[in-house]
């Protein structure tokens, strides 16, 4: 009798967390379920043979239906029955009867299929826009598809995984080839019309525009890290004297770390000061200098893995993060930097004014024409990660204008796919912001600096004030740091001696 009253409750249990979550008390019996809307209730019904029609009530009518299902994407599915792909509507009508030997999803009314071994693309009609010719292709993103031919054949003694080697190029919806078929991989950003291609472990960029791919650079490209190592790198700025405090082996060294753009000043800093055999290091093996960028910089001071950091000031974020941690920034003012926006170096403009700067990055204004530039059709305007130092400086610049959602890619981490921003690409279209040595010195050419409301970027503009976007520059730490050998560091940086090495490494110091 107890048992018949658990097996009643369990049922009834069963009944009402079907009726909560809106699916038929029967679903249990399914590992999956999908509702298809026709004029009647109907249902596919998963389970290991496949995947099965069934009525209002649950009854199959036709077991294993189906044998591959890909889910509905704005309404339509790619299914395969008996072997054979085609497409379902959410009403469980056919849109492509299955004749395929596999089909993708719908992307933008264009779906890939493959037939006879060979892949291709057809409209909602099943009528072919792009007869199959290639041996692998990938959705369209925007106007613009990822095709192979058959490349090398590769045979690991295994003739079961013995294949092809896909080498890949770019068509437009026309099916004409924008890139040719003759790199190792590529990836294509519909965002802001780029592919990403690879060759030999050398990647390329090419900006895509109606039939045409021109290749280009990438603001950062030509930027080493290892230029300026302290005591290796050959771009380290050095004192014509010795330094006034100098740090020997047994000393409590200041950890050190902070920007990319201003790495050059502390590895000066380090070179001047600290033992010759004390180098660069990744932030896994507790370094005394690292680089790990202005926001991870600051989570690292907040954590105490690090005493110094060399940014710009801290986003609001940041500081909210270090009160509730319970630490307090102290900022050490160092030298001065002027923020500045950077175009292709064949951009006919010159300069741009700040509530122009506000009206391209809210998305007010979307046209180079807008700006007086013609042909260049619409703008790409990147922008940096949340917390760095060059994003915080912008979203200060627009004040109380709501920035616009930068161009995006998606970018997976290994467990989930993540939205990132897209790091400046210097694009004939393309418009960017960083911080000028960075730009200049450290990059190099292909792109152009802009003046802003008239005046130039210059270390004389920087100087007398006159350049309207000036960031100061910060050795940060924490208030009540007990090793004495960080304000000895901070003391010296002040100084005419330290002040004096800010300026030989391109930035202009403090006290001018």
């Amino acid at each position: 009798m107890f048992r018949r009253w658990i097996c009643i409750a369990l049922a009834a249990l069963l009944l009402v967390s079907a009726a909560l979550a809106e699916e038929p008390a029967w679903s249990w019996r399914w590992d999956e379920l999908v509702e298809l809307k026709g004029e009647e209730a109907c249902y596919l019904g998963r389970h290991v043979e496949g995947w099965s029609l069934l009525d209002g009530e649950g009854r199959v009518l036709i077991d294993g239906w189906l044998d591959g299902f890909d889910g509905f994407v704005d309404g339509v599915a790619a299914v395969r029955m008996r072997g054979k792909w085609g497409f379902l509507l959410e009403n469980g009508q056919f849109l492509v009867e299955p004749r395929f030997d596999y089909a993708g999803p719908f992307v933008d009314g264009i779906a890939r299929v493959e037939q006879d071994g060979l892949r291709g693309y057809i409209d909602r009609s099943g009528e072919f826009l792009i007869e199959p010719r290639f041996y692998r292709a990938n959705d369209f993103q925007g106007n613009y598809a990822a095709v192979a031919r058959q490349g090398a054949y590769v045979e690991d003694g295994n003739s079961s995984s013995a294949y092809y080697e896909p080498v890949w190029g770019v068509i437009d919806r026309t099916g004409a080839l924008v890139i040719p078929m003759e790199y190792d991989s590529i990836e294509i950003s519909a965002e802001d019309s780029v592919a990403v291609a690879t060759l030999g472990g050398e990647t390329h960029y090419f900006h895509l525009s109606g039939s045409t791919a021109e290749e280009v650079a990438q603001l950062g490209s030509s930027f080493t890290l290892e230029d300026y190592y302290p005591n290796e790198g050959s771009k380290v700025a050095s004192l014509n004297e010795a330094a006034d405090i100098q740090w020997y082996a047994d000393a409590d060294f200041p950890r050190l770390d902070g920007a990319t753009a201003l790495f050059p000043v502390y590895s000066a800093i380090v070179q001047a000061t600290y033992p010759r055999d004390v180098r660069y290091g990744e932030e896994e093996n507790d370094p005394l200098v690292t680089c790990t960028k202005t926001n991870r910089a600051y989570e690292r001071l907040i954590e105490g893995t690090t005493d110094v950091i060399f940014c710009a000031g801290p986003s609001d974020e940041q500081l909210a993060n270090a009160e509730a941690a319970g630490v307090e920034f102290e900022l050490t003012p160092f030298g001065a930097e002027a923020f500045v926006f950077a175009v292709n170096a064949d951009n006919p403009l010159e300069s741009i004014t700040t509530e122009q700067i506000r009206g391209v990055y809210s998305g007010a204004i979307v046209n180079w024409s807008e700006l007086g530039v013609d042909d260049l059709g619409e703008i790409v305007a990147y922008q940096r990660p949340k917390n760095s130092g060059s994003q915080t400086a912008l979203e200060k610049l627009m004040g109380d204008v709501e920035l616009m959602i930068p161009p995006q890619q998606i970018v997976s981490d290994g467990m989930e796919d993540i939205l990132e921003n897209i790091e400046y690409r210097n694009l004939p279209n393309a418009i960017g912001y960083s911080f000028r040595f960075y730009c200049t010195e450290m990059v190099g050419s292909g792109v152009k600096l802009l003046s802003i409301d008239g005046i130039e970027p210059t270390l004389e503009n920087i100087r007398s004030g006159a350049y309207p976007h000036v960031t100061t520059l910060y050795a940060v730490t924490r208030k009540g740091e007990s090793n004495p050998n960080v304000q000895i560091l901070l003391s010296w940086l002040t100084s005419e001696q330290g002040q004096k090495l800010v300026e030989a490494s391109g930035y202009v110091a403090a006290t001018k």
